[in-house]
């Protein structure tokens, strides 16, 4: 993923509770990805750690959920 599309992501209007949501499983795991190299670089983009821990949370509430065996597959 490159820097305009993250930037894309954390200027969403409908914040990263309904953005992260509505991704898969290897869009989410990519947006981390993103995030996490971002977040490695001298001047990260700003929001990208809040962006990061709620992917992060938005992760593990997939796989601590009953079908999170199923998310995870897809």
């Amino acid at each position: 993923m490159n820097s305009s599309n993250l930037f894309r992501y954390l200027s969403d209007p409908r914040g990263p509770e309904e953005v992260l949501a509505a991704l898969t499983p290897g869009e989410l795991a990519g947006l981390l990805d993103a995030l996490y190299q971002n977040l490695d670089t001298p001047e990260p983009e700003f929001g990208a750690e809040a962006w990061y821990e709620m992917a992060v949370e938005e992760s593990c509430r997939r796989t601590d959920s009953p079908d999170g065996a199923t998310q995870r597959l897809a």
